[in-house]
């Protein structure tokens, strides 16, 4: 089964692994050539940091950090598949005008607008489960049974899709992993992974770096060892993305997980 690696390319000032005050178009872009010279399969690019407490940004400046290089990259790696790490309509609409092929959408709230003007562009959509936003998801993780409630919702958003005319294979699910969670809830999810491998669509899985992955006194960049096991446990699970800063290693990782299962 094909497993794909979704380069994060983050055109934000305030990113938790690698948010840059400095970034332009022309470090972005070597960004880009780099996560694709290492294997990446996607390039993610978003213009909103959604960590814990991030500041929202307002549509217009996130189409100027990303927009122009939506464009350069889709002129310069036609072939490319490029997602848009975005849940605000008018961002969307400009972005798939741009020629981007998937809409990341973090917000746990797609709707019917959302899923119609996927449809209307033929793109594809991450529908992921989240409660609340950056402000305020890490007050809400009460949950009766989080296995269960998350892929209820996974299910319904999936259905909600189909009905505004999106094919299965237009749809991909994100568990959240550190979005409205605990430390001890997103190891149940991890260790619990295949729960979701079985909706019918691809299952996305985004580890990388996140804080529940550390240890003490670790800085995100410290935590790339516990991500590469992480990501080899999604894998295992029946992740068919895996979306992440460190694509050479995660190929890597990838290629190993291929190996070991055509030789089981």
């Amino acid at each position: 089964m094909t497993k794909q690696i979704m380069g994060i390319v983050n055109a934000t000032p305030d990113s938790f692994y690698d948010g840059d005050p400095q970034n332009n178009l022309d470090k972005l872009l070597t960004k880009c050539q780099s996560h694709l010279d290492d294997g990446a399969d996607i390039l993610d690019i978003g213009g909103e940091s959604t960590r814990p407490g991030a500041t929202p940004v307002s549509a217009e400046e996130e189409l100027a950090r990303t927009l122009e290089l939506i464009k350069q990259a889709r002129k310069r790696w036609p072939q490319a598949v490029i997602s848009q790490d975005t849940f605000k309509i008018p961002v969307a609409l400009e972005g798939l005008k741009a020629g981007v092929n998937i809409i990341n959408d973090v917000s746990g709230t797609p709707d019917e607008e959302m899923f119609k003007l996927v449809k209307d562009f033929g793109a594809q959509i991450v529908i992921m489960h989240s409660r609340g936003n950056p402000q305020t998801m890490q007050t809400l993780t009460q949950y009766d049974d989080i296995l269960s409630e998350i892929k209820d919702f996974l299910m319904n958003k999936i259905a909600r899709a189909q009905c505004c005319g999106l094919s299965k294979s237009q749809i991909i699910v994100d568990p959240g992993f550190g979005f409205a969670k605990t430390r001890e809830q997103n190891y149940k999810l991890l260790a619990h992974a295949a729960t979701f491998a079985d909706l019918g669509v691809r299952l996305l899985i985004g580890l990388s770096h996140k804080k529940f992955l550390s240890q003490p006194n670790e800085k995100p960049p410290k935590r790339k060892t516990q991500t590469l096991c992480a990501n080899f446990a999604a894998l295992a699970a029946g992740a068919d993305i895996l979306r992440v800063h460190d694509v050479r290693e995660t190929k890597k990782v990838v290629n190993f997980f291929l190996e070991l299962e055509a030789n089981t």
